[in-house]
């Protein structure tokens, strides 16, 4: 038989399995340029994975209750800022240094007797909001620079102004807004009375480059909106005299309710023109996300449903975890039925599915696809490469080895899901 029939039939494999989690993996980050993974486990462990020699740098308990959402910040000069949701209401941000990673605990939960769970060595703990985590709903954050504008960690400088979206606390239905480094609540999204939507079961908060700050929600009976507040927020904004005496105002600029079982994820698109939702149900849908510029609905008047922008039934119920890739041309979902399947953003048809769990999958995460190599390098890239080459034919230091590794790692179109079984694959697609 033909070599590359032979290879277009073999199934897809993962390139590494991370082992080390006692319980499932319910949240999955990659960072720092694709040298770090980071992972949060129904016990409520975290652990930070190095990509390059496929070991923990550091383990610790951050949570009493499962791990909702993960995310990790380079913040310049070698700091990292880790941002951990837990089902024990609280939302914490740790720092760690470069040099902290040799001394931090890097024993996995998997070999940590109960009697020592609580680790001493864990990071630096900046902040600890209480936050409402009954609905399952994990937190979505943006960075806003003095000016109102969208600011993510450039690796020099921090923003200073980070928002979260979370559920509130005593409506299922609404959102609350929090904002660093007061700690305060700062505004609330409350329900519809009109419309029985359920609990809050995601939401996506992000600024957009006029600094209108917008809000994608989900919820239990299948529906989905769009909220949107006019106008850039200022540092001064965030003054609690200011916010006290002039509340931020929403408008409800789309609803729809294509899904008819509870929404279980959803995730913005890099040019923030769509955002896609999965479902209990078998349903994957791409919504538009409208300018601001648009009327916003009245709630005490009713609503109009809109339409979604395409529909796409994979006839696989139990999709979560959605995520898009940074060059927003993928999206991956990780299945209860243990397959990772893998989207086109544009066409919304399945491109792969990748299994190697057997059991249900709950979390996935692209790596940063801007990073990867280019497959049609230019004459002076080439150039470049040749004299690389060369140049490592002379230096066989240690130093040259680990910057090929590190370049190796960080050209990887790295995608890592987690399981049920507590593992986490890695592949390298597309």
């Amino acid at each position: 038989m033909d070599t590359k029939a032979i290879q277009a039939q073999s199934p897809a494999a993962p390139i590494y399995i991370l082992r080390g989690h006692g319980s499932a993996i319910h949240a999955l980050n990659i960072y720092n340029q694709n040298l770090r993974l980071i992972s949060g486990d129904a016990n409520g462990w975290i652990v930070i994975w190095d990509l390059i020699t496929k070991r923990p740098v550091a383990a610790w308990k951050a949570h009493a209750g499962a791990v909702l959402e993960v995310k990790g910040f380079n913040i310049g000069s070698g700091v990292t800022e880790i941002y951990t949701h837990g089902r024990d209401h609280k939302l914490c941000v740790w720092k760690i240094r470069a040099e902290d990673e040799s001394f931090l605990s890097k024993t996995l939960p998997v070999l940590v007797v109960e009697a020592e769970q609580e680790c001493k060595t864990q990071p630096w703990l900046l902040h600890s909001l209480p936050v409402n985590a009954l609905n399952f709903c994990a937190f979505s954050m943006a960075f806003v620079n003095s000016d109102g504008l969208p600011g993510l960690p450039d690796h020099t400088t921090k923003p200073e102004t980070t928002l979260f979206a979370v559920p509130n606390a005593m409506d299922s239905g609404g959102v609350d807004i929090f904002h660093l480094p007061s700690e305060r609540r700062i505004s609330t999204i409350p329900s519809d009375v009109s419309i029985k939507t359920g609990m809050l079961m995601a939401v996506n908060l992000f600024v957009t480059a006029s600094g209108d700050l917008y809000v994608a929600s989900a919820y239990e009976d299948g529906h989905v909106m769009v909220y949107c507040h006019r106008g850039a927020l200022k540092s001064a904004v965030f003054e609690r005299e200011n916010i006290i005496n002039n509340p931020l105002k929403w408008e409800r600029l789309y609803v729809c309710r294509p899904h008819t079982q509870p929404v279980l994820s959803i995730d913005v698109a890099p040019s923030l023109a769509y955002f896609i939702s999965s479902s209990a149900d078998a349903l994957v849908i791409k919504h538009p996300i409208p300018s601001a510029s648009s009327p916003g609905y009245i709630p005490t008047a009713g609503y109009k449903e809109e339409s979604p922008l395409k529909i796409a039934n994979t006839r696989h119920s139990g999709q979560q975890g959605l995520r898009i890739r940074s060059d927003g041309k993928l999206f991956a979902t990780a299945g209860w039925d243990s397959r990772i399947r893998v989207y086109s953003s544009k066409t919304m048809k399945e491109l792969a599915v990748l299994k190697w769990h057997k059991d249900g999958c709950y979390a996935v995460t692209f790596g940063d696809a801007s990073l990867g190599s280019s497959s049609n390098p230019g004459p002076d890239i080439q150039n470049e490469k040749k004299e690389s080459v060369a140049a490592e034919q002379r230096d066989y230091s240690l130093a040259t080895v680990h910057q090929q590794r590190n370049l190796k790692v960080q050209q990887t179109h790295w995608l890592a899901a987690g399981s049920k079984d507590g593992k986490i694959s890695l592949w390298d697609i597309y």
